[in-house]
């Protein structure tokens, strides 16, 4: 059985005649362009939609640097902080965290729409 969401991402992308992952993909960016906007600065966030369940899930990403290389906090953890998370990550690697869903309310659907537009 198909869900309500993949039946109107199918139908949105129909009639504005662009593939269904762009759609998607433009779906991701109003949630986490929603989502962003509970913290403070900028911070890198990420979200992952399954296109048959309609669920989701949000993420907050880091870049690992040095610690005298740190310039913004929104987007960076330094080695030492990282390395407490995993002892495996190194500089470059990417530190995701799993956060809460933003809801996909009137606020982000008309992110989306505008995000689609």
């Amino acid at each position: 059985m198909k869900s309500d969401f993949f039946i109107a991402l199918t139908q949105l992308a129909s009639e504005r005649h662009l593939p269904k992952e762009q759609v998607l993909e433009a779906i991701e960016m109003a949630l986490a362009t929603a989502t962003k906007k509970r913290y403070e600065g900028n911070p890198n966030i990420e979200v992952q939609i399954d296109p048959v369940t309609g669920d989701y899930e949000t993420f907050r990403l880091w870049t690992v640097v040095l610690d005298e290389d740190l310039e913004d906090e929104s987007f960076e953890m330094v080695l030492s902080a990282a390395e407490k998370k995993d002892k495996n990550l190194e500089i470059g690697s990417i530190v995701k965290e799993k956060v809460e869903n933003v809801e996909f309310g009137r606020i982000a659907a008309q992110a989306a729409k505008q995000v689609i537009v």
